[in-house]
């Protein structure tokens, strides 16, 4: 019988400093580690140039090029095509493929313009008309976007994001980690929507502690708060840049505790992550985060200093000296599987009807529709 055909997107692995990278990282390896799970697949992975073959020979590759943006009709026809993200720059607009898309957020709502959200929405919108399948990584945002999104009597399937777990890495010092002082850990990209500011006037509250904000450091909302750090001489607090792997390894491992005030998460898998750690967790209480941090984090209401200081404080040590609380803590965290999330993806190829007659009349309304996003 022939295997269904399968395009997975993953020309986010460009940008591995990205968390969108990051994913793209996680699905190939797991690709590359699990031939005998896609065995009765025809699985082709979309990768940029230098990816490609990485992944193993089990597989088929077709390198990313923008111009499939302009001219998807240049495409190979497979059966289902899947973008992982809902930032898609290129997908088959053939009526007789079956599109797949999973939406992580829709941030761009809070922190754009009025006109350009408006604008990103109406790509959005061109997007979800020509997909067969949706899916989201949390229930909030599964609100979302069915408060947004006209979904025109499609369904929104959960799956929450699942990673390998790297508890057991080898972990490596950073040169610039104080290793005679106790320190909280916090990373993501230096972005505003992450919020990482507020934790500066805490920190002047909490000299007994030093704090290193960890991720790429380009943009402009980094510059503001590196500057904000020397002008008000915050001793205790490092814009480290990006980390390697085995670093972040060593930074959750030895940290007193991960902070994450961020604004907007479809998810927010940091959390995750410091809680295979069996480290205590301090976040915001915006967007998706009480849904992921569950019972199992402490999330702060409100920024004022004092309040987020008071906090951890009450709480830090009680964490410490509750056992069982930290097993239960890291027995949730472990439930978030790279596993669970891509059998489910891997069911779904399986299951999901596949469309067989051709209608160049579709294909026509596909690529109108693709080209307004």
């Amino acid at each position: 019988m022939k295997k269904r055909s399968v395009l997975i997107d993953l020309r986010y692995l460009e940008y591995l400093t990205n968390g969108f990278g990051q994913l793209s990282l996680n699905y190939g390896s797991y690709i590359k580690n699990n031939a005998d799970k896609i065995q009765d697949l025809d699985i082709t992975l979309l990768v940029p140039k230098q990816y490609i073959g990485k992944f193993g020979d089990h597989i088929k590759y077709l390198e990313f090029k923008r111009k499939y943006k302009f001219y998807p009709f240049l495409l190979p026809h497979y059966d289902i095509w899947h973008s992982i993200t809902q930032q898609v720059k290129c997908i088959s607009i053939d009526s007789n493929t079956v599109r797949v898309i999973s939406i992580h957020d829709l941030n761009f709502l809070y922190e754009r313009s009025a006109s350009k959200a408006k604008r990103k929405l109406k790509r959005q919108q061109a997007i979800i008309d020509i997909v067969d399948a949706i899916t989201a990584i949390s229930h909030f945002t599964i609100g979302e976007i069915e408060t947004h999104l006209n979904l025109k009597g499609k369904t929104v399937q959960l799956n929450y994001v699942g990673e390998r777990s790297i508890v057991n890495d080898k972990a490596e010092t950073p040169n610039w980690a104080d290793t005679d002082k106790k320190f909280f850990f916090t990373i993501g990209q230096i972005v505003e929507k992450k919020n990482f500011h507020i934790l500066l006037d805490m920190m002047k509250l909490m000299p007994e502690y030093n704090l290193y904000i960890c991720g790429d450091n380009s943009f402009e909302y980094a510059q503001y708060i590196q500057q904000r750090i020397t002008d008000e001489n915050i001793e205790n607090v490092s814009l480290t840049g990006t980390i390697s792997a085995e670093e972040k390894v060593w930074m959750y491992r030895y940290c007193e505790a991960f902070l994450f005030p961020s604004k907007f998460e479809g998810f927010g898998y940091p959390v995750i992550e410091a809680m295979l750690f069996g480290k205590p967790v301090f976040s915001s209480s915006c967007t998706s985060l009480p849904e992921i941090g569950d019972k199992y984090a402490f999330f702060w209401e409100n920024f004022d200093p004092e309040y987020m200081k008071n906090i951890i404080t009450d709480n830090i040590q009680t964490f410490y000296n509750n056992d069982a609380f930290i097993e239960d803590q890291i027995k949730y965290a472990n439930s978030y599987t790279l596993e669970r999330h891509m059998s489910f993806y891997l069911n779904l190829y399986r299951s999901i009807p596949i469309k067989k007659r051709k209608n160049p009349l579709t294909s026509i309304y596909n690529y109108y529709k693709f080209l307004k996003s």
